[in-house]
């Protein structure tokens, strides 16, 4: 009957039920393994950076940068033009319609660091190849449109996706995900170490009696197991014959 629950019970209890625990933690890191190996689809990721640099020389003389603030707009403005239907429409025909411009858009994002002027573009896609082409044709589509857009010529391709490189996906993290199987594992046994022990209505030792119904224990028998008692019982029976025998050659 545990109504307190202490580590050394905790303790006796696992070291019980150890090929239980073990057991629990390896079904569901073998489960997370082969869900990784023969389930999960991988997703690769390709990226391209472009250059947003001010062009004095542009007939437009109203983007003019002359501050860090006003950089920041600009590319600002300029992520926000990339994942426009404007670009993505031309890209979703250059791509013969297999992708719609919705899942261009979803697949795509831009980023830029603080203070600088250089857009990253990143596309992911179950296929490298795939991804890279998509990426390199957002960029140029780009170049070539923001002329007609912002009447400005002020975009630099600085780099592009290698179509033919075969890198390591991005998802799923299967080094990740295996140690967090891997903790879950741990922390399920930990639950059922916790509901054993709570819901275990045995008394466990002589002190738990006394210290919950307030009595004392003159003593205590001993568990024996099937074996055990057989064992005894042979043993009692040859000592008995012993005895037997030795009275018998007395009396004779």
């Amino acid at each position: 009957m545990n109504e307190i629950i202490n580590l050394s019970k905790i303790i006796q209890l696992m070291k019980r039920e150890k090929w239980l625990l073990i057991g629990v933690i390896v079904v569901l890191v073998a489960g997370m393994f082969s869900y990784l190996q023969f389930v999960a689809v991988p997703v690769y990721q390709k990226s391209a950076q472009i250059l947003i640099s001010q062009n004095d020389n542009s007939k437009n003389a109203n983007l003019e940068v002359q501050s860090v603030q006003a950089d920041l707009q600009l590319v600002n403005t300029y992520s926000n033009i990339i994942l426009s239907p404007r670009i993505l429409s031309e890209v979703e025909e250059k791509l013969d319609g297999t992708y719609s411009s919705e899942a261009l858009m979803e697949a795509t994002t831009v980023t830029s660091k603080d203070n600088s002027q250089v857009i990253e573009i990143n596309v992911q896609n179950k296929n490298a190849a795939k991804a890279a082409e998509i990426v390199n044709l957002t960029a140029q589509t780009f170049q070539k449109e923001i002329p007609k857009i912002m009447n400005v010529n002020n975009v630099t391709i600085l780099s592009q996706a290698d179509e033919t490189s075969s890198d390591q996906p991005i998802k799923p993290n299967k080094a990740l995900l295996l140690i967090l199987t891997l903790l879950c594992g741990m922390v399920v046994d930990l639950l059922i170490m916790f509901m054993k022990l709570f819901f275990n209505r045995k008394f466990t030792d002589p002190e738990e009696i006394e210290s919950l119904l307030g009595i004392h224990v003159l003593g205590v028998v001993s568990e024996f197991n099937d074996r055990a008692v057989k064992h005894s019982a042979e043993r009692g029976r040859k000592r008995g014959q012993k005895y037997g025998d030795e009275n018998t050659s007395h009396t004779d």
